[in-house]
């Protein structure tokens, strides 16, 4: 990890543009240091930590809000002043045109590192570098698996997508760039990149330096990733636009096709078979879910107390689990997180955007903190289990809804009774009013929040500016710290850094359950479902309490991953995958408390309240766009449907 912070440091020579098409982006051979970069091992690690680097790239993180699959779905929402692309998705105001020019668009990101990628195979062919051939080998895998990453990535966002295999000349005809392969000869290159790279690499690194590199065990999850989408709806039959196809370009043993029109249960059995090595190689190579065990140890270690959690006879035990998913996003493999599967450092956003503008004063008076902007939507409030493990809807033994807004009646007479008896995971990543944000964070002591005071976490643009406010009167806790706090000293912080996973095992779970439901198999379903559950300290589902319920395995699948995957980057993508578009993202499902509101009484704040910004929804955003310049200069390529 201490190598991979300087990754993007350490690009020796630029990506330079090319007047036809950004995927086929090289390093011109002419260039005389290119020899620099194979000239010993050191010369060659730099390189291939600079092949890592464009994961560290903001445009690339799945774990932003201001990004598109970090803040593009319900989750969340931002101030309007932000105006991200994360907002632009929600908006429906990402075009070709809009995108052009925009260098963190993720299209221009991942074809720029395949390039890189493409161009140090190349040079390592090539110049042949004074390294072992063990060595040689190992590179070679590593690189192999981040090509597989990076197609991936355009893949999931953009649909069909070119193939870049190897690095192409400068002077290729136009005839002759590639266009949208078949959606399903896509997956089979990325399958087969990582299945040879998994027969390389070490099942695990040892040494803090090397954590983040790439692993057999990660390529089998990334492989499991894959194809669980692409047995998803969208690309299994299920594609809202049936007449999408080539205009020129044709995929070997496809041709014009570029998506299947007919469902394959198939697909889903491969998915499977792919979680279920994934899982058995992690397992067997030592990876664990994360457990009270590890997070107690570090928590004590820092000397960090329990939370306060509202209600009465909060147990120990129960505080302790919520500080576990606390310390769970934000610990390494070295701290005894041993369900981080892949996980890189880059300088997220997260905890900026989430932690309140006012946290304490400073040592010249001044109020400071952070944006306290990144403001959970009630949606989300209300799709996290209540104790009982069941959403508040379904939880008969919850308060009524009618009375969910109204004062739960404890000492802090500004909690509600939606934000009371509610499951672990809902205390350690949702702040509230009358929550306290961390036991930590104010000089080494608790911050309680105040949502509805102007002078403290409230909304009060003459004071805290435009900018700076929680638009639905929630806050996120997901990815910041436990140990993060503000100091005495002008703006000091002590600010913890981690490695964000971006992959973990928890993921491969749900993956395998979400598999297992649609084949029919519910024992085996509930199984990975509740190991889950059980963590999390709610009830473990049967298949009667679900009959009973009127719910299907897969509901209480895709309602687990809600909330276990919350602010990871999975909702904007399981919304795509079910083609859930225009009934969780029309402008009528954004809704939160009335925070937007300076000094509003108990009842003002406490009242669901649409959010006034330009949300919309229409079938063309399940595919983000190719940007203008890439589509005019490729007479193969065609622009996703309603662009």
């Amino acid at each position: 990890m201490k190598h991979f912070n300087i990754a993007l440091k350490l690009l020796l020579v630029p990506i330079l543009a090319l007047p036809s098409c950004n995927y086929l982006d090289v390093v011109p051979p002419e260039q005389a240091d290119l020899n620099d970069m194979m000239k010993d091992n050191n010369a060659v690690i730099n390189n291939l930590y600079s092949c890592y680097g464009y994961i560290q790239n903001g445009g690339l993180s799945p774990m932003s809000y201001s990004r598109i699959s970090g803040g593009g779905s319900d989750e969340t929402v931002c101030p309007q002043e932000w105006e991200n692309l994360g907002q632009n998705a929600q908006w429906n105001s990402i075009t070709p045109s809009t995108i052009n020019n925009n260098n963190s668009y993720p299209w221009f990101v991942c074809y720029n590192a395949i390039g890189y990628c493409n161009q140090f195979l190349r040079q390592l062919d090539e110049l042949k570098p004074d390294i072992t051939s063990a060595e040689r080998q190992q590179y070679v895998a590593e690189v192999q698996f981040l090509k597989a990453y990076y197609h991936y990535r355009v893949l999931e966002l953009y649909g069909p997508c070119p193939i870049i295999d190897e690095l192409q000349s400068q002077n290729i005809s136009k005839s002759d760039i590639p266009g949208r392969s078949h959606f399903d000869y896509c997956v089979d290159y990325i399958v087969n990149l990582l299945d040879d790279a998994a027969s390389v690499l070490p099942d695990t690194h040892t040494l803090p330096d090397d954590f983040g590199r790439a692993t057999s065990v990660a390529c089998r999850a990334l492989k499991a990733r894959v194809l669980l989408l692409a047995a998803s709806p969208i690309w299994n039959g299920s594609f809202p636009d049936k007449s999408w196809k080539n205009t020129n370009y044709e995929t070997p043993g496809y041709g014009k096709e570029i998506v299947s029109s007919v469902y394959d249960e198939a697909k889903w059995q491969r998915a499977a078979t792919a979680c279920m090595e994934a899982i058995t190689l992690a397992e067997d190579s030592g990876y664990k879910l994360y457990s009270m065990t590890e997070s107690e140890q570090q928590r004590q270690n820092l000397g960090i107390p329990l939370p306060q959690i509202p209600g009465n006879s909060i147990s120990d035990d129960f505080k302790k689990r919520v500080m576990m998913y606390r310390f769970m996003m934000t610990s390494t493999p070295d701290e005894g997180n041993k369900e981080m599967l892949w996980g890189i450092y880059f300088d997220s956003d997260i905890y900026k955007g989430s932690i309140p503008h006012f946290v304490l004063k400073n040592n010249l008076n001044n109020k400071i903190g952070w944006w306290g902007g990144l403001s959970p939507t009630l949606y989300t409030v209300e799709h996290f289990y209540t104790a009982n493990g069941k959403l508040p809807s379904e939880d008969v033994e919850f308060t009524p809804q009618s009375d969910w807004f109204k004062s739960a009646g404890l000492s802090n007479t500004d909690i509600i009774n939606l934000n009371v008896n509610r499951e672990p995971r809902f205390y350690a990543w949702i702040s509230f009013d009358g929550d306290e944000y961390s036991p930590t964070i104010s000089a080494k002591k608790p911050l309680i929040m105040k949502m509805r005071d102007p002078e403290e976490g409230g909304y009060n643009a003459a004071l805290w500016g435009t900018r700076n406010y929680s638009v639905t009167g929630f806050l996120n806790k997901k990815w910041v710290h436990p140990n993060y706090y503000f100091t005495g000293t002008d703006w000091g912080t002590n600010n913890p850094r981690f490695s964000y996973a971006i992959i973990r095992l928890t993921e491969l779970y749900l993956d395998l359950a979400e598999c297992y439901a649609h084949l029919g198999n519910t024992s085996d379903a509930l199984r990975y479902l509740n190991a889950i559950r059980i963590r999390a300290g709610v009830p473990e589902w049967t298949a009667s309490t679900l009959s009973a319920m009127g719910k299907s395995i897969l509901d209480a699948v895709m309602d687990e991953r809600f909330v276990e995957l919350y602010m990871e980057g999975f909702r904007y993508f399981d919304i795509r995958r079910y083609l859930k578009g225009r009934e969780t993202m029309n402008s009528e499902c954004y809704m939160g408390l009335n925070a937007i509101k300076t000094g509003p009484t108990f009842s003002e704040f406490n009242t669901p309240t649409h959010i006034d910004q330009p949300f919309s929804w229409n079938d063309r955003m399940y595919l983000m766009p190719i940007p203008n310049k890439e589509n005019y200069s490729n007479p193969q390529m065609i622009q996703a449907p309603g662009y």
